[in-house]
């Protein structure tokens, strides 16, 4: 190869590596927007995330603190990693919430995400530092800013190093939203995360989930245990609740009395984690999930019709059975 031509050559493959430097140098993705359409609940908020222009095709993060701490700072967000922010990460694909049509939390130009902080205990696709209820009657502060690559293809938790091509956005407009104050004591629908925290208020000391009677104590365990990609899991948690918001007295329509039906069956003898090492794919149980957390996120909005409350007392579930017979 003569000297010009190799001259020529090396030129032109610099030309290229500056070319192609300048092509992926990191782009910056427009802010998502926050909005709560949907009436208060008492244990969680409803939050649609819509993307921008540019999408968020890592996912997006969502952070949130009480508007107390919020305006006792100033009426400012503390800086990033300050504990008084709490913070969820959306990067992949939710088994569980999908009756809104959300199969994916990377999402394209435009595209909205149907979330709800409060109750992402047992959802796929999501990284938190607190996955459990919101408080009572709280007003909150949310933001929420679509996710860079960081090199790491999990949406930015730093799992790998590297420089990444695409930068987060900046974060949304600080967005207010509350949550609904303690229910009166005529409400009689709850979700699952109200139950877990509020054992004293059970009507019944056991619930049949399948073909095995449960204590309390066990269904504790069992609440308490996330669902980790185990549809078992997920749909005991919703069908405990379902079933505890029946002893209560609500009036559950014959869609959601099917479903319970059709769960008990698919239940049959497995025996729920952590009590069992029972197993169920969530492809399986999504969409009795779906329609059983449907009746229970109606807590609070006054849809379910109620019979009166039952007195809290130990009863068993065939007790309970023989009341509703």
């Amino acid at each position: 190869m003569t000297r010009p031509l190799r001259i020529a050559l090396l030129g032109c493959v610099s030309y290229l590596m500056l070319a192609h430097s300048a092509s992926t140098a990191p782009v910056e993705l427009d802010a998502p927007a926050l909005a709560n359409p949907d009436p208060l609940a008492s244990s969680f908020v409803h939050l649609d995330v819509t993307a921008g222009a540019s999408g968020a095709p890592n996912g997006f993060t969502i952070d949130w603190m009480t508007q107390a701490q919020y305006d006792a700072n100033g009426g400012t967000w503390p800086a990033e990693g300050d504990p008084r922010i709490k913070w969820a990460l959306f990067f992949g694909f939710p088994s569980l919430n999908t009756v809104d049509g959300t199969t994916s939390f990377m999402l394209g130009p435009d595209a909205v995400a149907d979330i709800e902080i409060g109750d992402i205990f047992d959802e796929t696709g999501v990284a938190s530092t607190n996955s459990d209820e919101l408080s009572q009657g709280t007003m909150f502060v949310f933001r929420v800013k679509a996710n860079g690559d960081g090199g790491d293809p999990t949406g930015g938790m730093g799992l790998t190093a590297g420089a990444g091509l695409i930068d987060p956005s900046k974060y949304s407009a600080t967005h207010y939203a509350s949550t609904k104050a303690p229910p009166a004591s005529t409400d009689c629908v709850f979700t699952q995360g109200y139950w877990k925290n509020h054992p004293e208020a059970w009507p019944v000391s056991s619930v049949k989930l399948g073909n095995v009677i449960y204590s309390q104590a066990q269904l504790l365990s069992i609440f308490n245990t996330p669902a980790a990609g185990n549809g078992l899991i997920s749909l005991a948690h919703q069908l405990c609740a379902v079933k505890l918001n029946i002893a209560s007295g609500a009036v559950a329509p014959a869609v959601t009395l099917a479903a319970v039906a059709a769960a008990d069956a698919m239940i049959g003898s497995l025996v729920i984690p952590p009590v069992g090492n029972g197993f169920l794919s969530p492809a399986t149980t999504s969409n009795l999930n779906d329609i059983l957390e449907a009746f229970n996120a109606e807590e609070g909005k006054g849809t379910i019709p109620c019979t009166g409350v039952v007195e809290a007392k130990a009863r068993t579930w065939g007790e309970l059975k023989s009341m509703y017979r």
